[in-house]
Parts: structure tokens; C-alpha cells; sequence
């Protein structure tokens, strides 16, 4: 990237930085021709789209070494190491190779299953071994390690049909033996079970039923543009809206530890594409919906049990073919394209990936009809692209070019190569960046040592991990407040927005798209807005004078006796406007939240006497008192309660204001 940015001219550069989304076309073009008479421009897309210099292709020989390794540690019992290794190996074993005459993926899968089960994860162990069987439905060895895993599990049935299966199929008279002697366990433990009249129902739970949704309503704002209305009102914790995203990338930070289609943490038991060794899944399904990877076994595979009884190969074929039949055959695969072991889904930023799976979407849904005429309207969200600082334009366009030669291999038809084409990804671009949602995951600090230790609290606070990057269409519809009224969550990808107050019907819906009041202050809350969404927040919580931003990087005073705080600085340069209107106005001053709770009430008293403690902004006799730490980090502050804090509380909840009694300005 930078040495394409730095061969551009100068006097298109300006050019670019200068241009309106009007000119884009003709900026689009220049850059376009430049980059076509530059050799380094040509390397580069080679080296990201050319088969034979890719990187990310499976890899015989790396797989089996991985695999000699993982064998060395399973026979020295150190079974989390081999656990690494036979996982590395499955995600560079190509499908259609053998290794001593039996494929080599499913080889690695028993490997792994055995290793599973060693450190009592039966349920890992068992989806192993069920893998192994849906590449290889007659590896004998297979069938014996999961009938091993169902005794372990209590599930003495499917364990007789395992073996029974493994016996058909084993040719060594070692390996009938063994298998033999665990059949006659299954079938003890079976009979045993059978007279002690105990059977387990798996169904026995209900899932609840889901809440039905608020009725909401896009209109027209005369300072925020479109935003998101509720028709009727609604009450507190209500689910307000769900949405699956339109397109959905993982960040680069979590490619090894969460999947790659749902953002759930990936299990020991992790698998790969099937065609390249890029995306990790938590699940078969996972796989299959983002790759569009399907399992299709012929008869020709149960060759050689023609004397196997039916309800057996019934039951062969369930296992086998296990959740192909459930999956939503109507999902476009986001990841084919960027799949044949291609490494530039690797090497360019999750955003610029993510707006590839946008532009792949729009054309599978429009029967790979060219997208070269509605690639901007189709999704009708808004851009920012005009508040854009100059280097932030040059990168767009660059990218914009990269991807739209390396979504050629799939889409050349559809997606030509001119000036038009790569000004709407430009503009795809800047919308992705001011209305896509940062998908995360609740993380607890990792615990040392007792957890009676001070530090080891088990209230000790929670963050939010961004994991993923996603776009949703209508959910890019509510605004931002600084003090918001709904808020989101997400289970799996699917975004869920649920009420966090009591809201009256025609009231509009709006959550944070960052640190709310008392999270930071105004004018640090203010510039993160403008940096990241090119907007200058106007809401209550930035517009009205409230505590929490007062004292959230206060000074105590030194005197125990004495409850003042004295404001920083950069505090009053952010707030002097809203304290003038409130010294102006009278002696108290009450601040509410947005919904007044009963038996509820916060009252600030400024003082109209002089003090020692004044501001230097607002007084000439200041007399400064050093002291050694923020109000808000260390020292008391009476909450809700009259219960002293010394630490940040992880959360804020909307009725938990800091109360003071006097506030010396």
C-alpha cells in the first residue's frame, strides 16, 4: 500500500483529496490509468490473485509433518500439544488424499478424536469421529473410537451400532478382537441400564417462545436525518428489533480464536475450509453456510456391506450425512470467492473484505446480473465520504482498485474494470465506515491466584471484545445518543437492539455508538464521534449540563470533612458554555435521567459564595491544592446507596447517577 501511495503524483493526489462524490468518476479513472502503466502496481495484483503464487492453498507435506508431530506428542501423553498439532495438520490436509491407503483428513480426524477423548472431551471427540466418517463412511477405526465415545457418554445404543458397524468393516482379526470385547461391554452396560428402567429423554426441554418485536417507523429528523421511530410504546427490556447482517466479516485479531461465520469462540474441536486454510468454524454448519461446502456421498462409498442389516444402514447414513438436510440451502456462501487458497482476503483490511462480500451478495441475489448499475442505491445507507481527510480518499481509492481486480477470478462479467465501477466502491467504502456494527463478545480478565484476593473479586468488571465487523440494513437506521434509550447485543451474528427504559409510542430509538455519559466526558465523547462517524453529537447528554460529566475527572479536596470537587481544566473549556447558563440560573439545579423513577431525585448545589476552590476560568482568586489522584479512579464518590466506590464500575445503568452534595465551582 505504501509504495503505491507514494508513486502517485502529487497533482492527483490533490485531485483526489479535493474531489466531491460527484467527481469521483473522473478521479477514479485517473488513478485507474496510472496504476495500469505501473509495473508495481501489476506485481502486486499477482501476487494477491495468481494460483501459483498462492499462499493459503492446502499443503500435503506441511499437513503430515504437523501430523508426525502430533503423534510424538500423543505417545509422551502431552495431548494438549498433539491437540495443536493434528488441528494445524487438518487445516493444510487437502480432502482427497491418503496416507497409508486411507484418507488422510479422516485419518487426522480419529487422531484427534482419540486425543479428545484423553483429556475427557467426549462430545468433541464424538463430532471428530463423525467427520472422519462423512469423508471416509467405512474406516473401521472410525466407527470403533465413536462407539468408545458413546459408552463414555451413556449412549449404550448408538455404541452397539457403532461397533457392530466397525466389526463389519475391520479386515485384521487384532482389530475384530478389540472391537469385540468393547461390544460386549456396550451390551452390559445396555442391559444394565435396560433393568434398572431408566432412559433418558433429550427432548424433554421446550424452547420459550421468542417475544414479538416493536412495530417501528423510519421518518425524517430535522438534525439527524433518518432515524428509527416506535409506533406504540414500550416497555423497559422489550426486544425492539433483530436483524441477521447483510454481510459480515471477522476482525484479523480473532482469525485463530473464534469462527469465522458466527463469532462464537472456537472449540477444541475447530474445523477449516475444506478448500483453503484461511477461515477456522466452530461447527459443520458453520462451514458449510459460509463456504458452501456440501457432503455428497454416493452408494458406490457404502461399497463392500452389502450383508450389513437395515437399521443399521440407516443409521449409517444419519451419521454420515448428519445436518446436511437442515441447512438453509437459500444462503449465499459468503466465502467462495475468496476461497482456492487465495491469500488477499488475508492481506487487505476487514473492511475492504467485508465491502467484497457486500458487492458477491448484491450479485448472487440478482442472478449474477451486473452490479455496475445500482451498487450504491441497493442498500441505501449514507457516506461520509465528503468529511474524509485527504489520505483516508487516497487509501479508499487504492483499495477500491485492489479489490475489484481480485473479484475478477469470479466475477469478471459482472464487475468491470473502469472508473464508474471503482468510484462506487469508493463509496461503499465510506458508507461500511460509518454504518457498520462492531460485533462483540462479553470477556473476563483472566484470574491469578485465590480468587479471595482483592484484585480476583468475582465483580470485577467485564469488557467488550470487538470480534467481527457487519453491516445490517435497517439496524444502520437508529441514531446515536450519548444518553440512549435502547441498546444491542448479539447472539451469534444476529443482532439484537432491546429497550432499556420505559419509551413513549412516536419517541425515537437511540442507542451509543460509543462511551456514553459518565463513561468519558463531553469533549472526549465529542471527538471520538467526529473522528469515527464525521458528526458533532447534539444530543441531551452534550447539549445539557449533567453530573457525571463534572465529575468523571474531578479533584477532591484535600479536607476530609470537605464533599467539593474541583474541576480540570480541559474539563471547563468543554463545559463553560453549559455552566454559564447554569451559575446564570437559579441556586438549584436538577438534573434528570431521561425516565424519572419514583422516590428518585438528584439535585446539584452550586454555591453562590466564594470559595477557595474556584476555577481559574471562572475566578482570578484560585488558589491551587495539588492532589494525587482523579475523583473518579480512586477516591470516594457516594452512588446510589450512600455506598462509597474506589474503583470504575464496569457498567452504567441508567437510574445509577453519582450523587454529591455539593459541587464548590
Amino acid at each position: 500500500m505504501e509504495t503505491l501511495k507514494s508513486a502517485v503524483p502529487d497533482v492527483l493526489k490533490r485531485e483526489i483529496s479535493k474531489s466531491t462524490p460527484a467527481e469521483l468518476p473522473s478521479t477514479c479513472s485517473s488513478l485507474l490509468d496510472f496504476f495500469h502503466n505501473l509495473p508495481q502496481f501489476h506485481q502486486m495484483i499477482k501476487d494477491l490473485t495468481d494460483p501459483s503464487m498462492a499462499l493459503c492453498c492446502k499443503d500435503r507435506i506441511a499437513a503430515l509433518e504437523a501430523k508426525l508431530k502430533g503423534n510424538g506428542c500423543f505417545s509422551k501423553g502431552e495431548y494438549p500439544n498433539a491437540l495443536l498439532f493434528y488441528s494445524q495438520a487438518l487445516r493444510l490436509a487437502p480432502v482427497d488424499m491418503d496416507d497409508m491407503k486411507i484418507n488422510l483428513v479422516a485419518l487426522l480426524y480419529v487422531n484427534r478424536a482419540s486425543t479428545l477423548q484423553k483429556m475427557g472431551l467426549l462430545l468433541e471427540c464424538l463430532r471428530d469421529c463423525s467427520r472422519a466418517l462423512r469423508v471416509s463412511p467405512c474406516y473401521a477405526k472410525a466407527w470403533f473410537r465413536r462407539g468408545k465415545a458413546n459408552i463414555s457418554l451413556g449412549k449404550f445404543e448408538d455404541a452397539i451400532r457403532d461397533l457392530n458397524i466397525s466389526l463389519k468393516v475391520e479386515i485384521s482379526s487384532s482389530g475384530k478382537r478389540q472391537i469385540e470385547a468393547e461390544l460386549t461391554t456396550a451390551l452390559d452396560k445396555f442391559k444394565e441400564m435396560g433393568s434398572s428402567g431408566k432412559k433418558t429423554n433429550q427432548n424433554q426441554s421446550e424452547v420459550p417462545d421468542e417475544p414479538d418485536q416493536v412495530k417501528l417507523q423510519c421518518l425524517l429528523t430535522t438534525t439527524k436525518g433518518r432515524g428509527m421511530f416506535c409506533v406504540d410504546d414500550v416497555s423497559e427490556a422489550s426486544l425492539v428489533h433483530k436483524e441477521d447482517p447483510y454481510a459480515a466479516i471477522i476482525l484479523k485479531k480473532c482469525r485463530e480464536t473464534h469462527c469465522h461465520f458466527c463469532f462464537n469462540e472456537l472449540p477444541a474441536d475447530a474445523i477449516s475450509c475444506a478448500s483453503c486454510s484461511i477461515p477456522l468454524y466452530c461447527s459443520d454448519r458453520c462451514q458449510i453456510q459460509a463456504g458452501g461446502q456440501k457432503f455428497d456421498r454416493s452408494s458406490k462409498s457404502f461399497s463392500g456391506l452389502e450383508g450389513l442389516a437395515d437399521d443399521l444402514k440407516n443409521y449409517m447414513s444419519n451419521v454420515v450425512l448428519a445436518g446436511a438436510s437442515t441447512l438453509d440451502t437459500e444462503h449465499i456462501a459468503e466465502h467462495r470467492h475468496e476461497c482456492q487458497g487465495f491469500h488477499w482476503p488475508l492481506i487487505l483490511p476487514s473492511e475492504v473484505v467485508l465491502a467484497g462480500r457486500i458487492i458477491v451478495k448484491a450479485i448472487e441475489q440478482k442472478g449474477r446480473a451486473s452490479a455496475d448499475s445500482d451498487l450504491i442505491g441497493f442498500l441505501d445507507l449514507s457516506h461520509n465520504y465528503l468529511q474524509l481527510p485527504p489520505e483516508s480518499k487516497l487509501e479508499m481509492h487504492i483499495y477500491s482498485i485492489i479489490l475489484l481486480h481480485c473479484l475478477q477470478h469470479f466475477y469478471r462479467a459482472e464487475l468491470p474494470i473502469n472508473g464508474i465501477m471503482v468510484s462506487k466502491l469508493v463509496i461503499l467504502l465510506s458508507q461500511i465506515q460509518v454504518n457498520s456494527m462492531a460485533v462483540v463478545r462479553m470477556q473476563a480478565p483472566e484470574v491469578k491466584g485465590p480468587i479471595y484476593e482483592p484484585e480476583n473479586t468475582l465483580t470485577s468488571s467485564l469488557e467488550q471484545v470487538k470480534v467481527g465487523q457487519a453491516v445490517y440494513v435497517a439496524g444502520s437506521l437508529f441514531n446515536h445518543s450519548c444518553q440512549p434509550n435502547i441498546h444491542t447485543y448479539f447472539l451469534s451474528r444476529t443482532l439484537h437492539v432491546q429497550a432499556t427504559e420505559y419509551i413513549l409510542a412516536g419517541s425515537e430509538l437511540e442507542l451509543s455508538y460509543g462511551p456514553q455519559v459518565g463513561h468519558w466526558d463531553c469533549k472526549d465523547r465529542q471527538r471520538l464521534l467526529e473522528d469515527c462517524y464525521s458528526f458533532t453529537c447534539q444530543c441531551t447528554g452534550c447539549s445539557e449540563l449533567n453530573v457525571p460529566d463534572l465529575v468523571i475527572n474531578a479533584y477532591r479536596c484535600t479536607k476530609l470533612n470537605c464533599l467539593g470537587v474541583i474541576l480540570d481544566r480541559t474539563v471547563t473549556r468543554c463545559e463553560k458554555h453549559k455552566l454559564k447558563l447554569l451559575l446564570d440560573g437559579p441556586t438549584f439545579y436538577s438534573s434528570r435521567p431521561h425516565k424519572q423513577v419514583e422516590g428518585l431525585e438528584f439535585q446539584i448545589l452550586v454555591a453562590q459564595v466564594p470559595c477557595v476552590h474556584f476555577l481559574e476560568e471562572l475566578a482570578h482568586n484560585m488558589i491551587q491544592v495539588p492532589l494525587s489522584h482523579l475523583i473518579s479512579d480512586h477516591s470516594h464518590i457516594m452512588s446510589d446507596g450512600g455506598r462509597g466506590r474506589r474503583m470504575r464500575s464496569p457498567f452504567r445503568f441508567k437510574n445509577m447517577w453519582f450523587r454529591a452534595t455539593k459541587f464548590w465551582i
